[in-house]
């Protein structure tokens, strides 16, 4: 039995290209679930809805909110909408198709793509999630077999 570390890895640097893959590759091995949000105030784009478009029958829930894993605006109506979809091998490649870098997950208005991507195991617990404008992400590494997958960070 392993132990279980439950430690977190800062992330402060973009990942790009190939490791950005692996990333998505290894946080697929764990995650069943991941988020992303759309913030009102920033706008929506067309690539943006295309996704969401794409997803459509993976959604498993959707809701206005004003605070999410990495982000929380205050003393404001409700500016931001979270959607929750299932991660599998198709939502997989429709992530990888539509970015080639983990703080593309971003200002809408920037980046083209929805704000704060975040991916959670099967209990919704966090695996990793991104403050894209902020370019920061966390990895929640769980045991020193995943801490070790991440040596290409």
């Amino acid at each position: 039995m392993e132990d279980r570390l439950n430690m977190q890895k800062n992330i402060k640097k973009n990942i790009k290209g190939n490791n950005y893959k692996k990333l998505l590759n290894w946080v697929s091995e764990s995650s069943t679930v991941f988020s992303f949000v759309i913030r009102k105030d920033v706008g929506i784009s067309e690539n943006s809805i295309m996704l969401i478009e794409r997803l459509t029958d993976f959604i498993i829930d959707s809701y206005p909110t004003n605070e999410w894993l990495s982000n929380e605006i205050v003393d404001s109506p409700i500016m931001g909408h979270i959607y929750f979809y299932e991660l599998n091998k198709t939502t997989k490649n429709i992530l990888l198709e539509v970015s080639n870098s983990l703080f593309d997950w971003g200002d809408d208005n920037l980046t083209d793509l929805p704000e704060d991507i975040a991916f959670y195991d099967e209990k919704r617990h966090p695996v990793l999630y991104v403050n894209g404008h902020e370019n920061y992400a966390i990895v929640n590494v769980s045991s020193v077999k995943e801490y070790f997958k991440l040596t290409f960070l």
